[in-house]
């Protein structure tokens, strides 16, 4: 049966999460995909069915015009859906496993490859790119603002203990010259200087190993004054433009895998995968004021995108 969106126009503070819904015994990342559109005060407004998308929906992100950019790697999609709720025609994305995006402040846009490497994930359906034996080579692109190919870097990634993650979460610095990104589970927030296109010495890194375990690197964002916001699984470091850890907020749970600042600086959305719950925390009194809980709890991982509508 053919599913009917519902998403409404986008409204200032409204909040949404890539969910896919799962229904594949064969595949625990594939199913229907959905953006779920929540009000400001976290109750339900509508949903939108992705066209294009088998696997999960993730990494959802505005672009400054407010068209929301939300990703299927495994399928090769990048979904965009303008500020009406209607997703967009689909774009040439050259047959890449894209899988996040940040915004230069000339315009233009600069897309992660998530997927890196010849070990392609056991859990489901992963191509190798026509003519390799890779999944994709975890590279960062620069666009036009009419997504006309500019440039690719040869960017470094870190280890990926999966073996196929590349670039999987981005960060733009304020200043729209450095772009922060990490390997899932990596252990190092690298950067790198999308004007100059060189990479530069990380941001931080961590030996690894098993005193790190459930302590890796999940996610990256931005706060207006240049503090990136790492999440690490089960808590937030708060890190200096030098690298330096100011403060540490801990969560409820362990599995928040995305992190997204919000209009109002004093507040930041983490989205778990493991427990299917999007938490709001207060960045200054340090805990958790809001929750949206949307029953897909491990197995069925399926939360992995959240966002904020600035208006």
């Amino acid at each position: 049966m053919t599913k009917v969106s519902t998403m409404k126009p986008f409204a200032p503070g409204d909040i949404f999460l890539g969910c896919t819904y799962l229904n594949d015994p064969r595949d625990d990342h594939a199913g229907e995909g959905r953006i779920l559109q929540f009000d400001r005060h976290l109750v339900p407004k509508g949903t939108l069915y992705t066209e294009g998308t088998t696997h999960l929906v993730i990494n959802l992100s505005f672009g400054p015009d407010g068209t929301l950019w939300a990703f299927d790697p495994f399928a090769r999609c990048v979904v965009r859906v303008g500020r009406d709720g209607r997703q967009l025609p689909a774009f040439d994305g050259g047959g890449r496993a894209w899988g996040n995006v940040a915004f230069g402040r000339d315009g233009s846009i600069y897309l992660g490859e998530y997927l890196k490497g010849s070990r392609p994930y056991k859990g489901g359906d992963m191509r190798l790119l026509p003519g390799t034996d890779v999944v994709g080579h975890g590279r960062i692109q620069k666009r036009s603002a009419d997504l006309a190919l500019v440039a690719e870097f040869d960017n470094e990634t870190a280890a990926s203990p999966t073996g196929f993650h590349g670039v999987t979460h981005t960060a733009m610095h304020p200043g729209g010259r450095i772009l922060a990104y990490i390997t899932d589970l990596g252990m190092r927030v690298m950067r790198f200087d999308v004007v100059a296109g060189h990479q530069m010495p990380d941001l931080v890194s961590y030996p690894g190993g098993a005193e790190y375990a459930r302590r890796w690197t999940t996610g990256v964002a931005y706060l207006e004054d240049g503090t990136l916001l790492l999440l690490r699984g089960s808590f937030i470091d708060l890190v200096d433009e030098a690298g330096n850890t100011l403060r540490s907020i801990q969560l409820d749970e362990y599995g928040y895998a995305m992190i997204r600042s919000c209009r109002d600086q004093r507040y930041a959305l983490v989205a778990n995968i493991f427990t299917g719950v999007m938490s709001r925390v207060d960045l200054v009194e340090e805990r958790i004021t809001g929750q949206i809980d949307t029953g897909f709890a491990k197995p069925y991982r399926s939360l992995a995108g959240v966002a904020e509508f600035a208006g």
